[in-house]
């Protein structure tokens, strides 16, 4: 980052110690921590008081956790407190105001912005680490990093092998289980953990491209979320709050999958996550009308498809 210098840079760039003190002294540089200076007068940027700490600390620190997670344009958030991270055998006692620095035995690195910065995979599960996260904002970053190309699924599986003692390494493999499927939206993860496979319903196609007038929209070609080509059975998860534009288009589509001879089923988040029971049966039951032989299985004593009546006897 062009604006900001440590001293040893500066002085190895040829400029001398009175230029460094001269240009500190007339407010052209500022100094942000010992040894570090802004290159211009204005007010620091957040990204140059990161860039400035990583140079306080020295050599082999880097960005990490929510700083690092900006960095990778996976949030907004500029955390007011900088999260560094350094190998866990560096021996430095120089304490910067507002940074907190960990010593880490893995250290995977790169750059953004010229700063340097945990890899994206790492970043993601650092963060992933962090207390007081539930399950949907696990799946809602892992979505968002594979969306945006930052990681892959692979990639996530590779680093988490490096963390056998990561807090929650047993639910974080089974969401990259289920995201290897391509799903791409909480809800339809959260669909097949508590709706499909709790309950022994037949295992859909994910993801399916559409055709038809509305397969492409914006010039984008849109999928199907599920869909059981056998049983000519389609499942779409509006995992987002329901939007009334969207309203006409959505009947257009489940008129197109009717005149296909094709069911069109539609759940929301509601459903998915608060009532997955009562939606085991309804899905279950249009399965059975569709020529499915199995049987349903209650994933507890309360649940719904041991109770219903209209699966007694199946």
């Amino acid at each position: 980052m062009k604006n900001v210098t440590a001293r040893r840079q500066a002085l190895a760039q040829g400029l001398t110690r009175a230029t460094i003190r001269h240009r500190l002294g007339t407010g052209r540089w500022q100094q942000i921590f010992p040894g570090v200076y802004l290159t211009h007068s204005g007010t620091p940027t957040w990204r140059e008081r990161l860039m400035a700490a990583t140079l306080a600390r020295g050599a082999g620190t880097v960005a990490s956790l929510e700083c690092a997670l900006n960095l990778w344009g996976l949030t907004d958030r500029e955390p007011p407190i900088l999260t560094l991270a350094e190998p866990v055998d560096t021996r430095r006692t120089c304490h910067l105001p507002g940074v907190r620095v960990r010593r880490r035995r893995r250290l995977a690195r790169a750059r953004r912005h010229g700063i340097p910065v945990t890899s994206a995979a790492q970043t993601v599960l650092d963060v992933l680490a962090l207390p007081g996260r539930t399950l949907d904002d696990d799946v809602a970053l892992i979505i968002r990093a594979v969306r945006t190309k930052k990681v892959t699924v692979e990639s996530l599986r590779a680093e988490l092998e490096h963390h056998p003692r990561h807090p929650r390494r047993a639910a974080l493999a089974e969401i990259l289980a289920v995201a290897a499927d391509g799903l791409e939206s909480v809800a339809e993860v959260r669909y097949v953990q508590r709706v499909e496979a709790p309950h022994g319903l037949p295992r859909m196609e994910r993801q399916v491209p559409m055709d038809g007038p509305t397969a492409v929209r914006d010039g984008r070609s849109r999928r199907i979320d599920f869909r059981d080509k056998v049983r000519r059975v389609r499942l779409e998860i509006d995992g987002e709050l329901y939007h009334r534009d969207k309203q006409a288009e959505d009947r257009r589509r489940d008129r197109e999958a009717a005149g296909k001879g094709e069911v069109s089923l539609r759940a929301g988040w509601v459903e998915v996550v608060e009532r997955p029971c009562e939606l085991a049966v309804d899905v279950a039951l249009v399965q059975r009308s569709r020529g499915w032989q199995g049987r349903p299985q209650a994933c507890g004593s309360s649940c719904a498809v041991g109770r219903d009546a209209r699966l007694r006897g199946w």
